[in-house]
């Protein structure tokens, strides 16, 4: 073994001297406040640090240790949860000389929101320094944490298995992935895409709403009511991609085709912006042009499966 990685695997083991366990939780915003909180309160030791001080301050009140340092932090944990700005903030705090001597022998888990590209690089980077990697996607807001919050976690599957108390602390619904370091970031980034689109829908609703003289807030009530059939639907469309069968749709590609006809026609009489149903007209009239006028929706993935 060449002499910096012997080095490096003693420091590691020295680091280790002395630790009970504790989780260091990095970063000590919104969210990596609730985790740091729901760890406490299931009774896991808890070390927390955050690059900005006052922000420690918070969690200290609710009896949470805080170290006074980064590389104190990583001397006294054997995991490390970090919950900052993105995976090149990790490395940025993680792999400095400083820090990453200590870093042999320990558990690395992710939860910042990043692309599979990055949780593969990180999951490398981890595993040269002899690290342990879990990548998790929390799927929930900071309030949800300790409760009801839809967590998935991939990555090393010892790692995975070591640390159900601490997921059982997050949340009683952890999801493990599988092997692949990148599938929870993947999952991450799918979810976010539903939402950041349907965003959009609700904006363009809100201007309808809006120019009709009606409450953008009834708007919102109305879709939160039809969550449930929503959730049926949304289900039954996953099942069509899973299967590759887009047959016999409930509503086919042609039919919201023809809606989006009538809300186009509405933003110019109205006089709104039509600068988002025009953009999903684009690609409905592409798919049209296809040939998938008579199949569900979502068979718009074979023709967005090609780029451009």
């Amino acid at each position: 073994m060449p002499e910096q990685a012997l080095n490096r695997r003693l420091l590691g083991q020295v680091s280790m001297v002395g630790t009970d366990r504790r989780i260091g939780v990095i970063g000590l915003g919104a969210m990596g406040s609730a985790i740091a909180r729901a760890l406490h309160a299931a009774g896991l030791g808890v070390l927390a640090w955050n690059r900005s001080p006052e922000r420690s301050e918070a969690v200290r009140s609710a009896g949470i240790d805080c170290a006074r340092s980064l590389p104190q932090l990583v001397a006294g944990c054997d995991t490390l949860l970090v919950c900052i700005d993105g995976y090149q903030a990790t490395c940025e705090l993680l792999m400095r000389p400083a820090v990453a001597d200590a870093l042999f022998g320990k558990t690395l888990i992710q939860v910042s929101t990043g692309t599979p590209q990055e949780a593969r690089a990180l999951d490398a980077r981890a595993r040269s320094e002899g690290m342990s990697y879990l990548d998790g996607a929390l799927l929930a807001y900071p309030e949800e944490i300790g409760a009801s919050a839809l967590i998935a976690v991939s990555g090393d599957p010892r790692a995975w298995q070591a640390h159900d108390a601490l997921f059982a602390a997050l949340s009683d619904d952890v999801r493990y992935l599988g092997e692949s370091p990148a599938a929870a970031a993947a999952l991450d980034l799918a979810v976010l895409s539903f939402y950041t689109c349907s965003h959009l829908g609700l904006v363009h609703g809100a201007l309808i709403s809006e120019a009709e003289g009606l409450d953008p807030g009834m708007l919102a009530e109305v879709l939160a009511d039809s969550a449930q059939s929503d959730a049926q639907e949304i289900r039954k469309l996953g099942a069509a991609l899973q299967r590759g069968e887009f047959g016999e749709p409930g509503a086919s590609l042609g039919v919201y085709s023809g809606v989006l006809d009538r809300i186009l026609a509405h933003a110019r009489a109205a006089a709104i912006s039509d600068d988002i149903p025009r953009l999903v007209d684009a690609i409905y009239k592409r798919g049209m042009a296809a040939g998938l006028a008579d199949e569900e929706v979502v068979a718009l993935v074979k023709l967005l499966r090609r780029p451009g």
